[in-house]
C-alpha cells in the first residue's frame, strides 16, 4: 500500500509531489508512514467494542450442595454409660415397721434397636443389656442394730421409642420411651451382732419410662442423652426362725441418667 502511494507521487507531473516522494523514500519516514497506515486501518475494528467495568460483570454463583436428608430409618447398635440413684424401703412384718435408705451406682452396657420414620414421626423398639450397681444400705431409726441392704449386677430393658425428627443445626431426634426393666437384685435384712440375717436374690421385673435427645454426627453415627425412671416390683423374702415365719418386703424405685453412642447400619 505504501509503495503504491510513493510510486504515484514519483510519476506525478507536479514537481512538488515528486520532491515529496523522494523525501518519503527515506527508510525512517517509510516506517512511520506504515505504522500510521496500520493504525488507521485498525481503528474501525474497535468501533463496535464495548468496555465493561466491574459492575457489569455478572457474578458466577456456585451451586449450593444439597443437604443430606434427616432420616432415622434402619437398624442401629451402640453403647451407653451413666449412673442411677434412687430409694429402697424395707418392711418388717414382724414389728410392722418400715425404714428406707438411698441407693446409687454405675449404669452401663450396650443397646440395639430399629427406627422406622414416617414423615417426621419416628417409632421403633430398643433393647439394652448391661450392668447396674444398685447399691444401698440403711438403719432402722429406733433400732440401730436393724439394717437393710440392696445390691444388683446384671440388668436389661425392653422398651419402645416414639419421637419426632427435628432439623435444627443438624439432624435431631426427640423421643419418649417406656417399657419393662429387669434386674438381678439382692435384698438383705439383718440384726447385729449376728442375731438374725436373711436375704433373697431374684431377677425382678418392673417398668420404666423416660425420654431422650439424639443427634447425628455423621451419616452413620449419633450421640444421645437419656433419662429413665424405673420402679421394680415389690420383693418378698425371709426365712423362719424356729417355727415362726419371718417375712420382709423391699420396694425399690429410682432414676437413670446416661449418655450413649450409636452406629446406624
Amino acid at each position: 500500500m505504501v509503495e503504491g502511494f510513493l510510486l504515484d507521487l514519483t510519476n506525478s507531473p507536479f514537481p512538488a509531489k515528486r520532491t515529496l516522494a523522494l523525501n518519503l523514500m527515506n527508510p525512517t519516514l517509510r516506517i512511520l508512514l506504515s505504522v500510521c497506515t496500520l493504525t488507521a486501518a485498525a481503528i474501525p475494528g474497535f468501533a463496535g467494542t464495548r468496555l465493561y467495568d466491574s459492575k457489569d460483570i455478572k457474578e458466577v454463583v456456585q451451586p449450593v450442595p444439597t443437604p443430606t436428608p434427616c432420616n432415622w430409618t434402619g437398624f442401629y447398635a451402640g453403647f451407653h454409660a451413666g449412673g442411677q440413684f434412687g430409694h429402697s424401703e424395707t418392711h418388717d412384718f414382724v414389728t410392722g415397721r418400715t425404714f428406707g435408705y438411698s441407693e446409687s451406682g454405675f449404669n452401663g452396657g450396650v443397646q440395639f434397636g430399629y427406627n422406622f420414620q414416617w414423615n417426621r414421626i419416628v417409632i421403633g423398639p430398643e433393647f439394652d443389656i448391661g450392668y447396674m450397681n444398685l447399691e444401698g444400705r440403711g438403719t432402722e431409726q429406733r433400732f440401730s442394730s436393724v439394717r437393710g441392704e440392696t445390691d444388683s449386677d446384671f440388668y436389661t430393658t425392653l422398651r419402645g421409642r416414639v419421637g419426632t425428627q427435628v432439623d435444627w443445626h443438624g439432624c435431631w431426634l426427640v423421643y419418649a420411651t417406656g417399657g419393662a426393666i429387669g434386674l438381678n437384685y439382692t435384698k438383705r435384712f439383718h440384726v447385729e451382732p449376728n442375731f438374725f440375717d436373711t436375704r433373697g436374690t431374684d431377677f425382678n421385673w418392673g417398668y420404666t419410662v423416660g425420654g431422650g435427645v439424639e443427634r447425628k454426627i455423621g451419616p452413620r453415627w449419633s450421640v444421645k442423652v437419656e433419662y429413665l425412671y424405673y420402679a421394680l416390683q415389690d420383693q418378698s423374702f425371709g426365712e423362719p426362725v424356729g417355727n415362726i415365719p419371718l417375712e420382709f418386703r423391699a420396694e425399690t424405685r429410682g432414676h437413670i441418667l446416661r449418655a450413649g453412642l450409636n452406629y446406624h447400619f
